[in-house]
């Protein structure tokens, strides 16, 4: 693997974390949602993570066992989104989730590109 691969491959990793995080609130905020209040922010740190696992599945040419991903926080938050009451709000859950796995897979396919 040359320098150029891991440059891409580094930097694909980075933009998925943080930066991916503020363009994931400026969506929900675009759509009038604001984020619920969170004291130890781990919603963050699950987005993060969930964005990196995703990256790294699409780099190493496992794209499909994303989907695991992508199902498995679907079932672990159906639980919030359907009681009545809701805990959360169902749109905001769809709209960040599918705000996050958009980044995740389009910079993974993005940084395979240039590999």
């Amino acid at each position: 693997m040359n320098w150029e691969t891991v440059a891409v491959v580094v930097t694909g990793g980075l933009l998925v974390t943080i930066p991916s995080n503020w363009v994931v609130r400026q969506v929900l905020r675009l759509a009038r949602h604001e984020a619920p209040p969170s004291e130890n922010k781990a919603g963050r740190w699950i987005g993060v993570l969930e964005r990196l696992l995703i990256y790294v599945l699409m780099v190493i040419g496992a794209a499909a066992a994303a989907g695991l991903v992508v199902a498995a926080k679907s079932i672990l938050r159906f639980p919030e989104i359907s009681g009545k009451p809701a805990a959360i709000d169902p749109e905001y859950v769809l709209i960040g989730s599918l705000a996050s796995w958009f980044l995740a897979f389009s910079i993974g396919a993005l940084a395979m590109s240039m590999i």
